[in-house]
């Protein structure tokens, strides 16, 4: 009877695991709560990855170190972060990889609070960020060495706040001196008597601030299904994009960044159009600079090549067949 009971447990289970593969039901992850993230969003509320066979539900994972662990220990087949907890992983043996630029520079204001008008100002102040190793650590790294700044030296204080309204919250307390967060919050921070010392946006510095990454494990043994995602989310992408979706990419960023209404989303809109190309490829040139960068305090570093962080053979399918440029037909 226990045999028998096995068995029918056994078929019941294969069946059920037969059922959720067919209809693809699964999680997947987005690093953090900024206009970074639109193509993602609006994939996932306007149905694409239901229309490319994929039943998708979106998670938010805030930092991409933490993102990377979610990947290698197979929680998520995919997930939107930065390009440095990629490269640090590969270094470790991991077997992730890049398969889109979402956004491929810095897309970050450094906001002071009133009495820090300048870099000059940031001396013995305390600047809040996500968490050591994301990408606003990076910013702010790359910012002090640009205005030739030292932490030390200087007495600067890096402070590992949290999430975007976290490092807000702590500036509004007295908490923070200074913080790095999305452009969509520019008026906000100057409505508020806040100064904005730098807007990386718009300097050209080629950066993998927001990838699409998955690991090559699963590039191999379901083609299929990471076709489908990447699909989805270029068709994210595209729509985000185009002009006459405006009013409903609001509405999506409005919904995600829990905004009071769908006008205050226009800044958050206007910094996304800035930074999201509309052939989502990874830049080579910003891993590599994101590599020599990392190896300055991590020797392993050295030894990745780009070309081993990034996997663009879906990208190039869909671009040579003509999806990248019409998503959704002609």
């Amino acid at each position: 009877m226990k045999t028998l009971f096995r068995s029918i447990l056994s078929v019941c289970l294969g069946v059920l695991a037969a059922d959720a593969y067919a209809q693809n039901k699964l999680m997947l992850g987005y690093s953090s709560l900024s206009s970074n993230q639109t193509p993602i969003w609006v994939a996932k509320e306007e149905g694409f990855y239901k229309r490319f066979g994929v039943d998708a539900d979106l998670i938010l994972i805030e930092g991409s170190t933490r993102g990377a662990q979610a990947l290698i220990s197979g929680d998520l087949p995919m997930i939107g972060m930065a390009g440095q907890a990629i490269i640090s992983a590969r270094a470790r043996g991991s077997d992730l990889v890049a398969v889109a630029g979402v956004v491929n520079k810095m897309n970050y204001i450094f906001v002071g609070s009133p009495s820090v008008k300048s870099p000059e100002d940031l001396k013995g102040k305390r600047i809040g960020i996500s968490q050591i190793g994301t990408a606003s650590y990076h910013a702010v790294v790359l910012a002090l060495k640009q205005w030739r700044l030292d932490s030390r030296r200087d007495r600067i204080t890096i402070l590992q706040v949290g999430t975007q309204a976290a490092r807000v919250a702590s500036l509004n307390s007295g908490g923070c001196d200074a913080i790095i967060v999305n452009p969509g919050l520019n008026s906000a921070m100057k409505q508020r008597g806040y100064n904005i010392i730098a807007d990386f946006s718009e300097m050209p510095i080629p950066y993998p601030l927001q990838l699409i990454g998955t690991r090559e494990r699963l590039l191999k043994s379901e083609p299929d299904l990471a076709e489908r995602l990447v699909k989805a989310y270029v068709a994210g992408n595209s729509f985000t994009l185009d002009a006459k979706n405006k009013n409903r990419v609001k509405a999506i960023l409005a919904k995600y960044l829990r905004l009071p209404n769908v006008e205050a989303a226009e800044e958050h809109y206007q910094s996304a159009l800035a930074v999201i190309p509309k052939k989502p490829y990874v830049d080579m040139a910003g891993i590599s600079s994101m590599i020599e960068f990392l190896t300055e305090s991590d020797p392993n570093v050295a030894k990745i090549k780009p070309e081993q962080v990034i996997n663009h053979a879906i990208m190039k399918r869909l671009d040579e067949s003509g999806f990248i440029e019409h998503p959704f037909g002609k």
